[in-house]
């Protein structure tokens, strides 16, 4: 049976070339792997198809299925950039990152090529959420409002990849699964994924600009409402919550690096 450890890849070269490696390899492994598949394109779609079956009859059809879908596409591709985490706990428990550290790929290239890698993987989900709201959602916009959509909707998500890597390398891997679910369903409701922000008491509607999720749902949905002002400040605060979680995942792949077996 090949193992985790029988899937390295040989690291050569110095520069850049050791992470574009690590990144093609990780890429491939990733997409051969069946479930992460079905789970970034099959669960985005049907969460959007049975939101919009239960709510999107409220008030003007069109509008209100274009914002569940862009929630419901938030969501799902959320959980799908956050799940990068778990093959991260695998390879630092193989020890694989200690053979990481003996080539020129620094902690920052690691973790933003892991991110890259994990975000061209979660396009696909909201490409086909999108036509899921085009063709059975009754959602009508012009060719630029479907294209700010989505990818506003994908720059917003760089963050939560982030964190996804941020949790592999700093948690147990016995535990990353719980950790990331825990964190998926906290920032989904905190952040107004799940229901408007405008629907929940005082204290959560304070809080709710707090987290990278509020600004997601609100950059993909400011294309849909003509009348928005662009939100700005949820480009300020996605490019904060990146800063910070870069460094912490960098610290935590030195660590991790570190204490890995061989």
């Amino acid at each position: 049976m090949t193992t985790l450890l029988d899937q390295r890849p040989t690291i050569r070269g110095a520069g850049g070339m050791p992470a574009l490696h690590y990144a093609l390899h990780s890429a491939k492994l990733t997409a051969r792997n069946v479930s992460f598949v079905l789970f970034t394109v099959i669960m985005p779609v049907t969460l959007y198809l049975v939101f919009n079956a239960i709510y999107g009859g409220a008030g003007d059809t069109g509008a209100a299925s274009a914002m569940i879908m862009v929630s419901m596409a938030a969501y799902g591709s959320l959980g799908a950039a956050m799940s990068g985490g778990a093959q991260l706990a695998l390879e630092r428990r193989s020890g694989w990152f200690r053979q990481l550290m003996i080539t020129s790929v620094s902690p920052r290239v690691f973790l933003w090529a892991r991110a890259a890698v994990t975000m061209l993987l979660v396009l696909p989900a909201l490409l086909l959420v999108f036509v899921a709201g085009a063709l059975l959602g009754g959602v009508t916009a012009t060719v630029g409002q479907w294209a700010a959509s989505l990818g506003l909707l994908w720059l917003g998500l760089l963050p939560m990849t982030v964190l996804g890597m941020v949790v592999g390398v700093w948690i147990k891997a016995e535990a990353v699964q719980a950790v990331t679910t825990m964190l998926l369903l906290a920032l989904s409701l905190l952040g107004g994924l799940w229901f408007p922000v405008d629907a929940m008491p005082p204290a959560m509607q304070a809080v709710a600009p707090i987290f990278p999720t509020y600004w997601l749902g609100e950059l993909g949905r400011f294309p849909f409402l003509p009348e928005a002002s662009f939100p700005w400040g949820g480009i300020w605060a996605l490019l904060a919550w990146s800063a910070v979680l870069t460094v912490l995942g960098a610290l935590g792949y030195r660590r991790a690096a570190a204490t890995s077996k061989r």
